[in-house]
């Protein structure tokens, strides 16, 4: 995973995002994320994704206030675990390519 040099305020997750990688990725979050902005995480290379990782993406939507933590371009095994815990319903300030929330 790797900051975008162009926008401060993306995150481009690559590989797979699991108990082995989940501080990387808290710490890009952490540095990325700006209460009351948005904080856009492109999934488009993220082969996969589990629980721990889930965390970390929900624990980053709550530091974002008002901000909105966009989880764009994911491929579909990363999608369906999103979509199966329904995490744009249950995070408020989550959403995901296709989601209104």
């Amino acid at each position: 995973m790797h900051r975008d040099r162009v926008d401060p305020h993306t995150v481009h997750l690559v590989g797979e995002l699991d108990l082995a990688t989940r501080d990387l990725l808290a710490a890009a979050l952490s540095e990325a994320a700006r209460p009351g902005h948005d904080l856009v995480v492109d999934c488009s290379q993220l082969d996969f994704i589990d629980a721990s990782g889930i965390s970390v993406l929900v624990h980053a939507a709550g530091m974002l206030g008002e901000g909105r933590l966009r989880l764009t371009s994911l491929r579909p095994g990363p999608a369906e675990l999103i979509d199966l815990l329904d995490l744009p319903a249950t995070v408020p300030n989550l959403c995901r390519d296709g989601s209104t929330r």
